[in-house]
């Protein structure tokens, strides 16, 4: 007995399906884009290793001076002068009080942001690395039989 053929909505219903196993498939998110081999997978193991400890160090100075910052701020330090004389060569400035608050602010996200990009990608190239390390391979099948 022939199988009825699938409506539409099952057939577009399969396809959506088939796009999201593609899309999420272990092996999509294991494999390298252009950006990754062109930049990190080009250093040694040692390296990334490094560098991501150095990111990891730049990211909690940066988080304490902002939070220094912030705290000098809350506690009624007055940065007025120093940032009056440094912006506006002592001139007086409307808004100093805002710029005090939102200059570091703002290079404090825009730094976090490139050290967690930064990051990422060296985490992600660090697990994809030992994941192919740990993987068994054609050799490894051969010779240690499975129990």
């Amino acid at each position: 007995m022939a199988q009825p053929e699938p409506t539409r909505t099952q057939r577009l219903r399969a396809g959506i399906q088939t796009v999201f196993a593609q899309r999420l498939s272990p092996e999509r998110t294991r494999r390298a884009s252009w950006f990754e081999r062109e930049t990190v997978g080009r250093l040694e193991f040692d390296t990334i290793a490094r560098l991501n400890r150095w990111l990891e160090l730049l990211g909690r100075i940066a988080t304490f001076v902002w939070v220094a910052i912030i705290a000098t701020i809350v506690l009624g330090v007055n940065l007025r002068d120093e940032v009056e004389s440094v912006l506006n060569s002592g001139r007086p400035l409307k808004y100093v009080a805002i710029l005090t608050l939102v200059v570091p602010t703002v290079a404090f996200f825009l730094l976090h942001s490139i050290i967690g990009f930064l990051r990422w990608r060296l985490q992600r190239e660090l697990w994809r690395r030992d994941v192919d390390r740990l993987e068994p391979t054609e050799q490894d099948s051969e010779v240690s039989p499975r129990r």
